[in-house]
């Protein structure tokens, strides 16, 4: 299934989601799939960055040490406007990046800010026919 093809592989994973029907998704999803090394903290991106970079604790990251996972891929879907400062902080720490940005034009200015990394992949989405919106996918690793 897609949630046994995202949701396996290494041991040990984070995963983090504000929305709470987001939450409860990737739950039942990880049940579905059988895979119990996955925990989705309901958390904003900037408690996900506070609690990666600096090691701040909040109340629902109850019984989950941050420090004890092996953190090496980020998947990031920023707003239009792009990574924040701190955000950028974190993905730079990353061995991989998965980017995905429904504004091309931020997404330079965000691959300028990453200069720890380089492109291996790119895809270009067109999701809506007819307008000029398209989504881009880009992979990045550490130079």
């Amino acid at each position: 299934s897609t949630c046994r093809a995202l949701l396996r592989g290494s041991s040990g994973r984070e995963r983090t989601e504000q929305d709470k029907y987001s939450v409860n998704a990737a739950n039942a999803c990880a049940k579905a799939a059988e895979v119990d090394n996955v925990v989705i903290l309901p958390l904003s991106a900037e408690e996900a960055t506070e609690a990666v970079l600096r090691g701040k604790q909040y109340p629902q990251m109850k019984g989950v040490d941050v420090k004890s996972y092996n953190l090496r891929t980020i998947l990031v879907d920023p707003p239009r406007a792009g990574l924040d400062d701190a955000s950028r902080e974190l993905v730079n720490g990353f061995d991989e990046v998965l980017y995905v940005s429904c504004n091309p034009a931020k997404l330079i200015v965000d691959l300028e800010g990453l200069p720890n990394h380089k492109i291996v992949s790119a895809a270009l989405f067109d999701q809506f026919p007819w307008t000029d919106h398209a989504e881009v996918a880009v992979k990045l690793v550490k130079k």
